[in-house]
């Protein structure tokens, strides 16, 4: 996934005639996803009609804080245990996903979809959006983009989308910078999880940096 192809996803969700509240939730997850480099997993229920609270992501588990930036409680990670991720602006590109959650949290609420104890991504019918669902619908907007016998986009290319934006840019942040972000398996996990607001900014800095930036010239 990329920052391109993200928003070409955004750009067909709003030409879709889905319903409003649909379409603003896949579109929240997709930059959820996309700029913690979270497990779909972590963030969405597992069935349509049910959800698990300790390993599905609830409103009560969002914590909004005064500088427009956000804290999201993984309940059951990976690790086996609780772990954060940190939500930031990424005001000039359209792909904000504070803004995005902002307006989602707003959506839903006026569906009378919002509960603190509820999962945060749901559709207007009051049913849960799942991978297997999430996954239909990006076939279904990228159908004549993506060519399925090169390329398959699922769920699962959210994970490293940062992680190969920074990569291009060996010079901006160090490997513990994207195994931290990205919370894959190192001693650097212990480490970022004990890092303040100011230090996790700063590696997002870097993040917003490098989606900005013009592809590297290549030698």
């Amino acid at each position: 996934m990329t920052l391109p192809l993200l928003k070409v996803i955004g750009h067909k969700l709003a030409m879709s005639k889905m319903h409003e509240v649909d379409s603003q939730t896949i579109w929240t997850v997709c930059l959820v996803a996309f700029f913690t480099s979270a497990r779909m997993g972590e963030l969405l229920a597992a069935s349509e009609s049910e959800f698990d609270p300790s390993s599905t992501l609830k409103w009560g588990d969002i914590k909004f804080r005064p500088d427009n930036s956000a804290l999201l409680l993984i309940n059951i990670a990976k690790s086996g245990k609780a772990e954060f991720l940190d939500i930031f602006q990424f005001s000039d590109q359209g792909c904000c996903p504070m803004t995005a959650l902002i307006r989602h949290k707003s959506l839903q609420g006026k569906a009378s979809l919002f509960s603190t104890n509820g999962p945060v991504f749901r559709l207007s019918d009051g049913k849960n959006l799942t991978i297997v669902n999430l996954n239909k619908q990006l076939k279904a907007l990228l159908a004549g983009l993506i060519d399925p016998a090169r390329d398959v986009i699922s769920c699962h290319s959210f994970r490293a989308g940062v992680a190969s934006t920074l990569n291009r840019f060996p010079h901006l942040a160090s490997s513990d910078d994207i195994k931290g972000w990205g919370r894959w398996d190192s001693n650097c996990y212990t480490r970022y999880a004990r890092l303040n607001l100011e230090q996790k900014k700063t590696i997002f800095q870097k993040i917003a940096w490098a989606l900005s930036a013009p592809l590297p010239k290549k030698q």
